[in-house]
């Protein structure tokens, strides 16, 4: 009967899958690691610019910008792109082969730790275009008119091409691009300024790590859990992070908010400066009294997840006090439970996101830990730790589970067709799933929070979002792949109270699990969709002793050497 009731619930959540995702969501997402002043940020299509904080889903078609007073720092798997002052920079293409960036405006750095086999990293900039061919330091200057472009090699090798020009440029060395319809070129040393210093200060050694023993660097977020917490070895789960400092009582998903970005709707935004790869990757495991993250089984290209819960069916009926108002309540996922994206039905992409549905379970174990808060909190795009309500713990226990997230309100402002429909969708889902047995009814959920603009401080104007990225007459050149420049660890700055406003754009990641048993979890993380193991436990993927590349061939070997063998290949 428990076998039916699975099968019936899985094939509800199937059916509420909004009809208009049937493309593949990306599997790679960068954050926002740091922000000194204001970093603003929109998403194709907006025109507006938002604030963006601390761990805000760096994903294709953003665009961000800092003031002149202000920096940032992006951080995708083990690469570093911090900006300087009054600098635009949009992300063209991210995924598992192609990292293209555009700076229409000012400078950013760029630290590239490892280059993949076969990838392609590109920026680019008014007057053409710079490859990046080896694992290095590189520091980008878009320069203005009547000013020329800068390409400083501190360390690595890249290549410039604009108009007729085709430029190497070896470490050490600077080439400066001038001129508008016959560009030229002239190399001088580089030499680092304040910025350059400011961006180094920043950078962390991967080999004092103990991180990428555990989990990929490829895994955004990775190279913050060494400082914030420690790594044990647990008989049930295998190897897991527990975070150092947190409060008495702390619970994940809590200490942060939720923010609709496409195409995935809402995405949760951890405010803790670690509170990245805990809560788009793995699971959480109650052990002992302690909260402990289990990443599952190293995988070497990761998929990103908005969120790795489970929402409440009927939330209001867990609520001790009654609830004044339309209720959201969701719970951390537990190793080996099913996770089911609620924003495609892609089979391709939920297999390589977490693996065969029917093989997880459906016990859900960490109901107890549920958060629950108005429509209202949850889309403010505010903390909603300071609005959760009181729940009883045997009702939660017994509380009805769903899938399916809260839809985008029809009514409210920018929400588009697609959004409607995937309200819909999640509507009929709930009920289907509830009549299912373990399945759930669905809650929709809350009025869209109003858009938080961002002026242009200090007497400059914010960027035009049209971007026009240089036509580039050259095919991109080959890659020389190197071992990893490996760098030196960044402080995370917390962030204030988030302050973003729309949708951004995420990509998915989730974790493979099996179901709890002795010895490592294989819950997270899975095999990227361009190779890695099977999903839900095993995978795939090499790991910290070696394992294949994301598209063929062995890849590098891991911490303790050895590269394994090549994950399916490319056409």
């Amino acid at each position: 009967m428990r076998a039916v009731a699975h099968v019936l619930f899985l094939a509800a959540l199937l059916a509420a899958t909004p009809v208009f995702a049937q493309q593949e969501p990306p599997a790679r997402v960068g954050r926002v690691a740091f922000v000194f002043g204001e970093l603003g940020f929109h998403e194709k299509g907006e025109a507006a610019w938002s604030k963006a904080s601390l761990n805000y889903p760096v994903a294709a078609g953003g665009s961000f910008w800092t003031d002149p007073k202000s920096r940032a720092e992006l951080r995708i798997g083990s690469r570093s792109v911090a900006m300087s002052g009054n600098t635009q920079l949009d992300i063209a293409k991210l995924d598992q082969q192609v990292m293209q960036l555009a700076v229409p405006q000012g400078r950013i750095d760029l630290r590239v730790r490892q280059l993949l086999e076969g990838e392609s990293i590109e920026i680019d900039l008014p007057r053409g275009a710079v490859w990046i061919l080896e694992p290095g330091i590189y520091d980008i200057d878009a320069g203005a008119a009547g000013q020329p472009e800068r390409i400083t090699v501190f360390e690595g090798s890249a290549r410039f091409v604009g108009g007729t020009l085709d430029v190497a440029v070896k470490a050490g060395d600077a080439a400066v691009i001038s001129g508008t319809q016959t560009l030229t070129s002239t190399i001088e040393k580089a030499n680092p300024d304040e910025f350059a210093k400011w961006c180094r200060s920043r950078d962390y050694d991967q080999r004092r790590l103990a991180a990428p023993y555990h989990v990929s660097p490829q895994m955004t977020g990775y190279e913050a859990l060494d400082e914030y917490g420690s790594w044990r070895t647990v008989a049930k789960y295998g190897t897991v992070w527990y975070p150092r400092s947190v409060p008495l009582g702390w619970t994940p998903y809590r200490d942060g908010y939720w923010s609709w970005v496409e195409p995935w709707g809402w995405n949760w935004v951890d405010a803790e400066p670690w509170g990245f790869a805990p809560f788009h990757y793995g699971r959480w495991a109650f052990i002992d009294g302690l909260w402990a993250w289990a990443p599952g089984d190293f995988v070497a290209a990761p998929v990103y997840a908005p969120a790795l819960v489970a929402w409440l069916g009927d939330p209001a009926a867990i609520v001790t006090a009654g609830a004044a108002g339309a209720a959201v309540g969701w719970f951390p996922l537990a190793p080996g439970e099913v996770y089911w994206p609620w924003y495609t039905n892609d089979l391709a992409y939920i297999a390589a996101l977490a693996g065969d549905p029917a093989s997880g379970n459906l016990n859900f174990v960490n109901r107890r830990a549920a958060t629950v808060v108005l429509q209202q909190a949850f889309a403010a795009t505010q903390p909603v730790g300071r609005a959760a309500l009181p729940i009883s713990d045997p009702a939660a226990q017994r509380a009805r589970v769903t899938a399916q997230a809260p839809g985008r309100p029809a009514g409210a402002a920018g929400a588009t067709a697609r959004s409607r429909h995937a309200a819909a969708a999640a509507t009929t889902a709930g009920a289907a799933a509830g009549a299912a047995a373990a399945g759930a009814a669905g809650t929709r959920g809350g009025a869209r929070a109003a858009k938080a603009p961002v002026a242009a401080p200090h007497g400059a104007a914010a960027p035009r979002t049209p971007r026009a990225h240089a036509a580039h007459t050259a095919a991109a050149p080959r890659v020389a792949h190197g071992r990893a420049a490996i760098a030196a660890a960044p402080r995370m700055a917390r962030a204030a109270a988030p302050h973003v406003a729309a949708p951004r754009v995420a990509r998915v990641a989730a974790p493979r699990m099996a179901g709890p048993r002795a010895g490592p979890v294989a819950h997270l993380g899975g095999g990227g969709p361009h190779g890695g193991g099977p999903a839900f436990h095993l995978g795939g993927g090499g790991g910290p002793h070696g394992g294949g590349a994301p598209k063929g061939g062995g890849s590098g070997g891991g911490p303790h050497g050895g590269g394994g063998g090549g994950g399916k290949g490319h056409k």
